[in-house]
């Protein structure tokens, strides 16, 4: 990764990471589960990065599902209002 590569990711990872992360450790993983859960999370969503629109609201939306799909359990997505509904929880 090119240096200026390295810089948008710490600025992707430092926007994003601290915010998946409080929501992944309301899960009450074990700790090792919840940082796999996170990294894999974050390196799906920095290859789609391409396609974010700076809509941070709805990337983040989209970051949430993608952790869901790395093993996040619905019972956390139901804490968050916007997955609250049940349209939005398989």
């Amino acid at each position: 990764m090119d240096s200026s590569d390295q810089q948008a990711y710490n600025s992707f990872y430092d926007t994003y990471a601290p915010k998946l992360w409080g929501i992944i450790i309301l899960s009450d993983l074990p700790i090792p589960e919840s940082e796999t859960i996170l990294v894999n999370t974050l390196a799906k969503a920095w290859k789609q990065f391409g396609q974010h629109t700076g809509r941070e609201k709805h990337f983040f939306t989209q970051l949430i599902g993608l952790a869901y799909k790395e093993g996040l359990p619905v019972e956390c997505l139901k804490a968050i209002p916007r997955f609250n509904r049940s349209r939005d929880i398989p």
